[in-house]
């Protein structure tokens, strides 16, 4: 059951506009660097007293949370406007079960830590489509899927329910080989008995970076032979969106990439977040030097080729695989935008559908921006294969 943090604190009168307006940046940090934050409602019980209801998933979610603090500046600026903090006080809800869906709750779709999911939904009755939502960081424990809870809460908006998942990765338990492709897959096919507000009929997948390979992937498990890793899924996406993706990993594994996180001190990129487990760098940096297509699959291209040939989009492009919608920026260092230009070139000649959207200037982190033009488009296909689904 879920962990439910009651504070009581004291705002002058004429500080209250102020608190007010920093509460969104708080909530949105929550959202973007707090595992397990379901849910925050805010109460009034005096002109200067108020009550906050945090919950979260677990203990151990608000144990990490407090750990933090106020780490980012949404959320100090937040408590910059509190005059005085009467107490803090956690408890367990007991009323889940009889509650209904909330907003927002994350949903296990296997025994594992990793194997879980955000499941976000909008208002109303539904049936709602789908957007499962796969986050990147070359496949490995140092990222999470915080990283597209921005993604998330937009698409919820334009009515979309989203399954935000995380899966096993590199550099813990079960990752790589064939944990990683096979937590999705399964990710994926758990849209069938998630929620009876979802409509497992019109799904579509889009991930970021390692997550947009994973993306295509799922996409192309129909085209993938009988008994092979992911093949004959429950749930078959209607489209696809691979937002900087790694999309042919031969080619990858042929220039070593990701080979740049063999060194911990390196620069952060511009825009990348930080680490979610900051611990996992030096465990993944001993191992990157030959680049995470290796780490992935276990093996130089050369050395395991039958594992790229069901791994790799550019090798599993099939002409009865959904549509694919490929963005990628021209100014992209961390997977270059070959990656993107290859893929769209080998599945248009297989008969894919896929169109390719070249942004100029954008980096590695623009095209997961929700208020940059690369979203925009994200969105306007989107609608536009819906569109389609209901006309055929």
């Amino acid at each position: 059951m879920s962990v439910i943090e009651l504070t009581t604190f004291v705002v002058k009168p004429e500080k209250t506009a102020a608190m007010l307006a920093a509460r969104p940046g708080m909530l949105r940090a929550f959202r973007e660097d707090r595992r397990g934050f379901v849910a925050a409602r805010l109460v009034r019980v005096a002109d200067d007293t108020w009550l906050d209801f945090v919950e979260w998933t677990d203990e151990s979610a608000w144990d990490e949370s407090k750990a933090k603090s106020a780490n980012r500046p949404e959320i100090a600026e937040f408590f910059a406007t509190i005059d005085h903090l009467v107490s803090v006080r956690g408890g367990t809800r007991y009323d889940d079960a009889a509650d209904g869906a909330r907003a927002v709750r994350t949903v296990p779709y296997g025994p594992e830590p990793s194997q879980v999911g955000e499941l976000y939904l909008p208002e109303g009755a539904g049936p709602f489509p789908v957007v499962v939502l796969i986050h990147g960081g070359f496949w490995t424990a140092i990222f999470d899927r915080r990283q597209v809870t921005r993604l998330a809460d937009d698409l919820v908006a334009q009515g979309y329910a989203v399954w935000n998942i995380e899966y096993r990765r590199i550099g813990e338990a079960g990752g790589g080989w064939p944990g990683t492709l096979q937590d999705v897959a399964d990710a994926v096919d758990a849209v069938a008995d998630l929620d009876p507000a979802l409509d497992p009929g019109r799904v579509f997948v889009v991930g970021h970076s390692a997550g947009g390979h994973l993306a295509a992937w799922t996409a192309h498990r129909t085209a993938l032979p009988a008994g092979s890793l992911g093949a004959e899924p429950r749930v078959t996406p209607i489209g696809a969106v691979s937002l900087a993706g790694v999309l042919d990993l031969v080619a990858a594994d042929a220039i070593r990439l990701g080979s740049v996180l063999a060194d911990p001190d390196r620069e952060r990129p511009a825009g990348a977040p930080a680490p979610a487990r900051p611990e996992m760098g030096p465990v993944v940096a001993a191992q990157a030097a030959d680049g995470m297509a290796r780490l992935l699959l276990g093996g130089r291209a050369g050395e395991v080729p039958e594992r790229y040939a069901v791994a790799s989009p550019a090798e599993t492009a099939d002409g009865g695989v959904p549509p694919v919608l490929v963005v990628h920026g021209t100014a992209d260092e961390i997977v270059p935008l070959s990656q993107g230009r290859s893929y769209a070139e080998a599945a248009a000649a297989k008969g894919v559908d896929v169109r390719l959207v070249e942004v100029p200037e954008a980096n590695h982190f623009d095209v997961i921006d929700p208020d940059a033009p690369a979203w925009a488009a994200v969105r306007a296909w989107l609608a536009e294969r819906l569109a389609a689904r209901r006309s055929a």
